[in-house]
């Protein structure tokens, strides 16, 4: 009987080893993984927290997008241009905060594309739309005369 309740014991012990093992596994992948781009369209701005105190910012197409430092963990990317940057933050011992791939778009983040064959107006929406921008189709060639 002993011997029986030994095995009970051994066998949950390696499972809550396994367990364990597996979710630590989990967690290093997660921290490890690439996170989502951060979309911003020009003349907004997004933020960013840090999880420790920030010593230096790094934006790679100022063109493209500044970045603001709020307090030592909270970061404000603005968007200047559409287009693609990135933005890295460190710490004091050089260890990387943020990894950050942002892309900045001309079309604001409320705004709404209506396409009508070749033609598209972009209406910015809040409680009400107004229209921002409009593209006509181009004209249609003209038609050429067959002779017989």
């Amino acid at each position: 009987m002993y011997k029986a309740w030994e095995d009970i014991v051994m066998r949950r012990l390696t499972l809550a080893l396994c367990a364990g093992l597996s979710l630590s596994i989990a967690t290093v992948a997660v921290a490890d993984s690439p996170s989502a781009p951060l979309s911003v369209s020009a003349g907004a701005a997004a933020r960013i927290v840090l999880s420790a105190p920030v010593r230096d910012i790094v934006v790679g197409d100022p063109a493209v997008a500044d970045v603001s430092l709020v307090n030592d963990r909270t970061l404000v990317v603005m968007g200047k241009k559409a287009g693609a940057t990135t933005v890295l933050a460190f710490d004091a011992r050089g260890r990387a905060l943020a990894d950050r791939d942002v892309v900045v778009s001309d079309i604001p983040t409320q705004a709404v594309v209506v396409q009508r064959g070749a033609s598209a107006a972009t209406y910015a929406c809040g409680d009400r739309c107004s229209l921002l921008s409009a593209t006509a189709a181009p004209p249609a060639p003209a038609a050429t005369p067959t002779t017989p």
